[in-house]
């Protein structure tokens, strides 16, 4: 949710400010924010990475239930049911997008090289919670997790979790 928010936040104002408040520059910024979400391409259930996890099999990963998948930049996000006393939420994402545009945080705080987890496999700390990615064929794989039990052991598992389950 956090890089949901933050990234259609960014383009709305953008584009707001450049249309200067026509409502053909709101309707850009709507566009814009749907694209980034993926709602603009499909229904979250027809979502190839919302299906590939339930709720309650995720919420082993960050250790507090979650509510059901929806569409985010390049894969789908699911959210906690709940909010902490500082406002937050935690969440997991699973992105799948062209292997060209894997990025390593190699300067992230806590990252590491992940052998033997597809091509270039990694781990590290992201924004109050972790990481993971791979090159997997011609897909670059990518899961985020922040929660109660979020860290780089359940960050690891998720990522191979899946990468098995896209194979199948």
């Amino acid at each position: 949710m956090r890089h949901t928010i933050a990234c259609c936040l960014a383009i709305s104002s953008l584009l707001s400010a450049c249309g200067g408040g026509s409502s053909s520059a709101h309707a850009d910024a709507r566009k814009a924010a749907a694209a980034l979400t993926g709602d603009d391409r499909q229904a979250a259930a027809d979502n190839p990475q919302c299906k590939l996890f339930t709720p309650a099999e995720l919420a082993k990963y960050v250790g507090e239930p979650l509510t059901a998948g929806s569409n985010a930049a390049g894969g789908c996000q699911w959210v906690t049911t709940h909010t902490r006393s500082d406002g937050s939420q935690g969440d997991v994402m699973v992105v799948v997008v062209p292997a060209s545009f894997h990025e390593r945080p190699t300067l992230a705080p806590g990252f590491k090289k992940v052998p033997g987890v597809g091509e270039q496999g990694f781990v590290a700390e992201d924004l109050g919670g972790w990481v993971a990615g791979a090159i997997v064929g011609k897909d670059a794989v990518r899961v985020a997790i922040a929660g109660a039990t979020a860290g780089e052991p359940n960050a690891i598992a998720l990522l191979k979790e899946t990468i098995a389950r896209r194979a199948k």
